[in-house]
């Protein structure tokens, strides 16, 4: 099975990190268990395969790179305060994912899809630079299902304003206001079990999701044919 594989791949890197002396103690039992507790999906192992095949994912130690630019390459772990690996960034995986399916399934172009964009997780852009399509990744269904309850039912009037320095961060608010930023004709929300499209409409002060059962593909959509030539 590709779950085993990618499971067995990101273990190594675990091992590697803790043999080296560069995580907390017990770290690769530590990951084993998470990858228990949060298994990696079949979906996900086949996009991750075909995008280290195709070179849209190319494996650094326990690094890996997505795409191009300053934010593609990201560590499989979450580092503390002193730099020690500590536990697994399990939505990484799904990200990345994502990010391949976009590009090998739905037909957009390596240039239009970009990873960690504009703090956006990842993001199709027109010839224009503008967005197309916003996927938001998260690591349980269970957060995957609050975010897009709130996204649908919190900003149709308007946003409020993000709060200051040192506030307790609002996820969905900080979301929202992604969406407003840039505008996308969809959003994408994907967890390793579930995932939602919508097609994003905007008024003078906030934003409707209307659900739809799947993404446009590069060649469906009309406004978004300037992404799909590789």
């Amino acid at each position: 099975m590709l779950t085993a594989w990618l499971e067995s791949l990101l273990l190594k890197s675990a091992v590697d990190v803790e043999s080296a002396g560069n995580a907390v103690f017990q770290f690769s039992a530590s990951i084993r268990k998470i990858l228990h507790e949060k298994p990696i999906q079949e979906w996900e192992a086949a996009f991750w395969a075909r995008g280290l095949k195709t070179r849209l994912l190319k494996q650094e130690g326990h690094f890996f790179r997505a795409g191009t630019g300053k934010h593609s390459s990201l560590s499989f772990f979450v580092r503390n305060e002193s730099g020690r690996s500590v536990g697994l960034r399990r939505e990484s995986i799904t990200q990345a994912a994502t990010y391949v399916k976009l590009v090998t399934e739905y037909g957009y172009a390596r240039s239009a899809v970009r990873f960690e964009s504009q703090w956006m997780d990842v993001a199709v852009y027109d010839e224009r630079g503008e967005a197309c399509i916003y996927a938001e990744t998260k690591a349980s269904e269970k957060i995957l299902e609050k975010l897009c309850r709130r996204l649908s039912e919190d900003f149709i009037e308007a946003l409020p304003p993000l709060p200051g320095e040192g506030a307790v961060k609002d996820d969905a608010l900080m979301k929202a206001h992604h969406l407003w930023r840039h505008k996308p004709g969809y959003f994408w929300g994907v967890a390793p079990t579930a995932a939602h499209v919508y097609a994003v409409s905007y008024g003078n002060f906030g934003f409707r999701l209307t659900a739809r059962d799947e993404l446009p593909a590069a060649l469906e959509w009309e406004s978004a044919r300037s992404c799909y030539s590789a």
